[in-house]
């Protein structure tokens, strides 16, 4: 039960320490790495095929600010087809991101134009729209305004809202309205784990609702309305993206974060670790970065820890303690942490990063939370060994044992018990501690098996103990005598030096029960299973098979003995296509049967006998009733 209780203690600290260490601020990044596993999934758009494919890997390389791999110019050029909008706004979008790159517009102000009613569904607006404005044609306002509107009273979905906002943005007066539907669209994101922010659709839906509720608050001049927290949740989202694999999302992942960098109201601020999280006397500094979601540096930041606390008691170890920029670069800050002589354990550092000039759409720059280990060196101390009989009332006789010397030689049998106290000591707090494992393991010399132990911790000492009644466990053993490696296994998660201590050999004596049974390896191959399959049944001798044979065809045969002998009349015989069917059916249908007593299967004369049968029943049913009619 100790042991039960000491595992449900430590998961629960686990899990404990991962939720303590979440907040409102982005985990994560998109680095170097992220950046060139992107580029490979845009250059796969190459060479070009696609149209939209085409627009999006150019929208992709221009953001990582990558060289084309090929002019794509005359490719948006010849895909324009005037009675496909999406082909328009794709070559427009694309061929507006090159330089010097013109497409050519003849008719396309009419064909726009006329695609912006109330008939045409919002994508089509969007993509009308957008083409006008790429190609630096007219845009008639209010007709427009208008035709959203109209269109957002029938369905406001968060899709319709998305690209209202684009279009909105575009637009040179009544645009305002739509901006106060920013809350509309935000209110129905779904949140997942209390960190995240997405709408139904996934990332394209988002990502084109959120670029287009900045694009129009960058029109209006207004901040959205959008929580600090809500947008760090979108961000959140969009990071937790970043392994996509096809070239639209890829595109659109990049523009989204760009921005979350360039926004005049909501600047995401990335606080990770850069460093190892388990710290120890060799490796005693916190090094975090600090950046935006692009891993740009935010400009000279003042950075220091609000509070310290360790987990299990809350207990805050440091706080307003400043963190010292690294020679050399612009977004890490170090920190020694243990200058203070923590003590061992799981830590939460919350951080905040605030600029040398106040800037207030930096978000998530406060309370940022990173979370570190303490390690520390365990010693052993007091070990001692002893062996005695089970039913002796005396003291037992004990060795004592120096870590890491092997000088036990121990010869025991089933009606003796082994004994081992010891106690462990954390080296740098010089008190007593409790592992998170304690093992005590034998292992045969000859056949390798291994039987484990546990080593319970004593509450009255504060150290260990381990009994081993040979008697009672030498089924453990599978009754193997012979020498045994006596080891001691001392692991934890704060521990940097783990160990197994082999304190010596033990020659067990068991019960004989006859010839050891010999150790399988759990990961030697099994032997083969080989199925056995049912013996036929003896057939009878050829003789009764014969006989049997001809009794059944013996009928058959009297048949034609008497109609020999009695004279056949066959001048009643009706002369008819149909009587000679019918009979000639039945003979096919006892022709059959015969080929499938000697050849044939089930199912193949099933298949001729529905032919058979079918032409002997229409030939049976006409040849009666010309029988009956005759009558």
């Amino acid at each position: 039960m100790a042991w039960n209780r000491k595992i449900f203690f430590s998961i629960f600290a686990l899990i404990l320490f991962c939720t303590t260490c979440s907040s409102l601020t982005p985990s994560t990044f998109l680095t170097n790495a992220d950046q060139q596993r992107l580029k490979k999934v845009l250059t796969s758009a190459f060479p070009l095929n696609d149209l939209t494919t085409a627009h999006y890997a150019v929208l992709g390389y221009t953001l990582l600010k990558e060289k084309l791999p090929e002019d794509p110019c005359k490719f948006f050029d010849s895909k324009i087809d005037k009675k496909k909008l999406d082909t328009v706004f794709h070559a427009s979008s694309g061929s507006k991101l090159l330089p010097n790159c013109k497409l050519t517009v003849t008719g396309l102000q009419q064909t726009l134009d006329a695609a912006i009613s109330e008939d045409s569904s919002m994508q089509d607006i969007y993509y009308a729209v957008l083409s006008l404005h790429n190609l630096n044609l007219k845009i008639d306002s209010t007709k427009v305004a208008k035709v959203i509107t109209a269109l957002l009273k029938r369905d406001d979905s968060v899709v319709n809202l998305g690209y209202a906002f684009n279009v909105a943005s575009v637009l040179q007066k009544d645009f305002k309205p739509f901006f106060e539907r920013v809350e509309d669209a935000v209110v129905q994101a779904d949140e997942v784990d209390g960190k995240y922010l997405q709408f139904e659709g996934g990332l394209g839906i988002t990502a084109t609702t959120i670029i287009g509720v900045y694009k129009l608050a960058d029109v209006v001049k207004a901040a959205p309305a959008m929580t600090a927290d809500q947008a760090i949740k979108f961000a959140n989202y969009f990071l937790s993206r970043k392994f996509v694999q096809t070239v639209k999302g890829a595109a659109q992942l990049l523009d989204v974060l760009r921005v979350f960098t360039t926004n005049k109201y909501h600047i995401p601020v990335a606080v990770t670790l850069a460093s190892n999280s388990a710290l120890s006397d060799e490796n005693p500094n916190i090094q975090v970065r600090i950046t935006n979601v692009l891993g740009v540096s935010l400009g000279p930041l003042t950075v220091t820890v609000d509070t310290a606390k360790r987990l299990g008691d809350d207990a805050v170890v440091m706080s307003k303690k400043a963190f010292q920029p690294v020679k050399g670069s612009n977004i890490l800050y170090t920190l020694n942490f243990m200058d203070i002589k923590p003590l061992r354990g799981f830590y939460t550092v919350s951080i905040n990063a605030v600029p040398n000039k106040a800037d207030p759409k930096l978000i998530g720059n406060t309370g940022a939370q990173i979370s570190v280990k303490v390690m520390t060196e365990v010693t052993v101390e007091a070990v001692e060994i002893a062996t005695a009989f089970t039913d002796q009332v005396s003291s037992a006789k004990s060795t004592s044992i120096a870590y890491p010397n092997e000088n036990v030689n121990l010869d025991v049998d089933v009606h003796q018990k082994i004994s081992l106290k010891f106690s462990l000591k954390d080296k740098n707090a010089k008190s007593p501690m409790i592992a998170h494992q304690a093992f005590v393991m034998f292992v045969n010399q000859k056949t390798k098996q291994e039987v484990v132990f546990l080593a319970e911790p004593e509450s009255s000492s504060g150290g260990y103990k381990f009994d081993l009644d040979v008697k009672l466990k030498e089924k453990d053993f599978q009754f193997a005598s012979g020498v045994y490696d006596m080891n001691l296994i001392i692991g934890d998660h704060v521990l940097k030096n783990p160990f197994m201590w082999k304190l010596g050999e033990v020659k067990f004596t068991f019960t004989p029960t006859g010839p050891a049974p010999a150790y399988e390896s759990p990961f030697e191959p099994k032997p083969e299973i080989k199925h056995m399959f049912r013996e036929k049944e003896k057939r009878p001798p050829s003789v009764v098979s014969n006989t049997f044979s001809v009794l059944c065809a013996a009928p058959l045969l009297l048949l034609f003995i008497l109609w020999i002998k009695l004279g056949a009349n066959l001048s009643n015989f009706p002369c008819s296509i149909y009587a000679a069917g019918f009979h000639l059916g039945l003979a096919s249908i006892f022709a059959l049967f015969v080929c499938f007593w000697l050849q044939l299967d089930m199912f193949s004369t099933l298949k001729y006998l529905l032919g058979l049968g079918l032409l002997t029943y229409l030939s049976g049913h006409r040849l009666l009733s010309k029988l009956a009619a005759e009558k």
